[in-house]
């Protein structure tokens, strides 16, 4: 094998055709995480960063391309300040805990600040910022409740959700820090797979925000995905490369509707290797549609809550089926159905939507038994 850019003998292979060495690859790597943020002039200089680390794949490759970023000594030194966060999934669990102890070695390592806190702090309407490399103390009635409150819904609602609660702790602490950008390492495998996710639960017109390069629903803080031109097939022979330690592998909840068109993507993507780059060019041409756009938010996701349209649409068509359905009160021969059906709608399967909650979550609240954190179910009440 020869590689496609210096001509030397090549060692790594993407996409079944293009042959690169090994340093040529790193370059490349180090390439493409640089224009991504360069070329769309997203950074000044010595902005002030939070960088999220979950301590999979991504975000292992993410923190060494930005130490190796601020590193280097030429002018295309990459002039941040960065202080990093980790979310702790599960702190009753001594594996999770041992994962968080690794990345902060990993950072340690490199000397960068770290702070860690449970996701159970999003059930709190605020929190304070601990100390660098401290775990948050344990509390078990706080993390039992939200253990409550996310086991109680299928796995396909927990999945969407897990991303709105990571987001909104990730906006809370940057704030916190003083930070007005927050980097996240989502690659392009992954977000193809949330693209596809996103149309089939609903969120359709919040492609841009969940799926493109920022995420500007917040006023003050925005979130940047600056490793979405970088796939997982990339991912691998980098960590192979630098010899770097993945303390532990995301996982996404199986028999769920996310698990299933991940697996989709993938297999697809071993015999089509143009199939994820082309599910993401698709994705940027893909914007909301201007005449929807309101100044209400969703309380959930900060996306906008859409408006109700004069002609019929599918979210009509099944409040419509639903009331049918239901209905104690409809009998085979009546001839009263479509005025029962026309004065009696019953909207209970999409609670709040257009108000306060947009169609997508509006749905999840159904699935959720209509149970949330008290500061946001205060909200419901107070708008």
């Amino acid at each position: 094998m020869i590689c496609k850019k210096c001509k030397n003998p090549g060692t790594i292979v993407l996409r079944k055709k293009d042959n690169y060495c090994e340093e040529c690859f790193t370059a490349s790597m180090n390439h493409k995480f640089r224009a991504c943020i360069g070329k769309n002039k997203i950074l000044s200089s010595n902005e002030k960063v939070l960088v999220c680390l979950s301590g999979g794949t991504g975000s292992s490759v993410l923190l060494n391309l930005i130490f190796d970023g601020i590193s280097v000594d030429s002018h295309k030194k990459l002039r941040i300040k960065v202080c990093f966060l980790h979310v702790l999934m599960d702190a009753a669990d001594d594996n999770t805990l041992n994962q968080a102890q690794k990345i902060m070695d990993q950072c340690r390592k490199r000397n960068f600040n770290v702070h860690v806190t449970h996701i159970s702090e999003y059930m709190k309407p605020s929190s304070e910022l601990l100390e660098s490399y401290c775990l948050p103390s344990k509390n078990l009635k706080l993390e039992q409740e939200f253990s409550n409150f996310i086991n109680k819904m299928p796995s396909t609602i927990s999945n969407d959700l897990y991303p709105k609660i990571k987001r909104s702790l990730f906006i809370r602490y940057a704030k916190l820090l003083n930070c007005n950008l927050v980097f996240t390492a989502e690659t392009t495998t992954t977000l193809a797979s949330n693209l596809l996710s996103n149309l089939a639960l609903g969120r359709g017109s919040q492609v841009q925000n969940d799926v493109g390069l920022c995420d500007t629903r917040d006023d003050t803080v925005t979130i940047v995905r600056p490793m979405r031109d970088i796939s997982k097939e990339e991912l691998d022979h980098y960590l192979n490369i630098k010899q770097l330690e993945v303390p532990h592998y995301d996982k996404t909840k199986q028999n769920s509707l996310q698990s299933v068109i991940n697996t989709f993507v993938i297999n697809l993507q071993e015999s089509f290797p143009a199939t994820i780059s082309t599910v993401c060019k698709t994705a940027d041409k893909i914007s909301a549609i201007d005449e929807v756009q309101t100044k209400e938010t969703c309380i959930m996701c900060q996306s906008n809550v859409g408006t109700e349209k004069t002609t019929l649409t599918a979210f009509d068509a099944t409040n419509f089926s639903r009331t049918i359905s239901n209905s104690e009160l409809l009998d085979g021969g009546s001839s009263n159905h479509l005025h029962f059906t026309e004065n009696n709608i019953n909207k209970s399967m999409f609670p709040f939507i257009y108000k306060h909650l947009c169609f997508s979550c509006s749905r999840n609240y159904s699935e959720m038994k209509h149970t949330l954190p008290n500061h946001v179910q205060n909200l419901l009440k107070d708008k």
